[in-house]
């Protein structure tokens, strides 16, 4: 309650007393014929650098940050990609050697099953080769919440195979919570007057279950100053993915002769339920005693855009 007292403190100040550069960035991608595919990407952001006064306090060389970030599209007219990020950062004595932070953020991505990610925390900043490559730390607590909606495939035997006899829901996803440490090593390296490149990686462990975040960018300059070209390739990783697919037997049947471990011979091998997670496992991680189909563990994303800044 306090972290989130003392952020919204921080923004209204910031409101009323900064001067803020905001930065816009979009995109879209459109195919149709044999494909039907369109792919939007919105992204703001708002910060602030300087002294930030709080009543009668001036908060020396602190930096406010808050940004967001959309991506969705549409496969044959059916909802494909969505997903969105929201981050909230405060910087006190920015420029410094050593620099506190607070910090909040908000994601949910359905393309992975991440129905809501939030996270909010404390953490350092050390400056050790000046502007140039700094290392952060923060504590992080974290709330997760994946999807169960149509999730639920539940399977019968059907002549020599099994088959999906319907979709249901998962009855029960409480979100998870966890205690996180993320360390973050940062390089901003202009390159002449025209480029500049910037390369981050997080990682954010959590026991077993360890994120990790590259991203890299690259920024041409244009001839006018408030129109840039932006290169971003981002590689992510989740140690222990969001589930896809849950797997059952429907309980109106009673035929189990045939299991998911061993389901028979196979006309179409394509029919064949495909798990790697198996009830035992799936209940000690909470979700329940059934097989358990994940989302893969990397994703990359290459995206070219422009950056307009006012």
């Amino acid at each position: 309650m306090f972290l989130r007292f003392l952020i919204t403190t921080i923004f209204f100040s910031c409101t009323l007393f900064a001067q803020f550069k905001y930065e816009v960035s979009g995109g879209y991608y459109d195919r149709s014929g044999n494909t039907d595919y369109k792919y939007y990407n919105f992204g703001f952001s708002m910060t602030s650098y300087g002294d930030i006064s709080l009543g009668n306090t001036v908060l020396k060389d602190s930096e406010f940050l808050l940004s967001l970030e959309k991506n969705t599209s549409t496969w044959k007219g059916s909802d494909y990609e969505d997903d969105q990020s929201i981050l909230l950062k405060f910087d006190l004595w920015a420029n410094g050697t050593f620099s506190p932070f607070v910090i909040a953020e908000t994601t949910f991505d359905k393309l992975k099953g991440i129905e809501d990610r939030s996270n909010y925390g404390l953490g350092a900043k050390w400056r050790i080769f000046g502007d140039i490559f700094s290392v952060s730390a923060a504590f992080l607590s974290e709330s997760e919440k994946v999807m169960g909606k149509n999730k639920v495939y539940e399977y019968a035997v059907l002549g020599d195979s099994l088959v999906i006899t319907k979709y249901s829901d998962h009855p029960n996803l409480k979100p998870d919570s966890y205690q996180r440490i993320s360390v973050r090593p940062k390089l901003k390296l202009p390159v002449g007057e025209n480029f500049y490149f910037e390369s981050e990686y997080y990682y954010k462990p959590a026991g077993n279950d360890v994120l990790t975040d590259w991203r890299n960018k690259f920024v041409i300059k244009t001839a006018a100053e408030w129109l840039n070209i932006e290169i971003r390739y981002n590689i992510k990783n989740d140690s222990q993915p969001a589930p896809k697919i849950f797997m059952k037997y429907d309980d109106r049947y009673s035929d189990r002769t045939w299991t998911f471990e061993n389901p028979g011979s196979y006309k179409n091998e394509s029919n064949r339920p495909i798990y790697n997670t198996i009830p035992e496992v799936s209940a000690k991680n909470g979700f329940g005693e059934y097989y358990i189909t994940n989302y893969k563990k990397n994703d990359t994303t290459l995206r070219v855009g422009i950056n307009i800044t006012f």
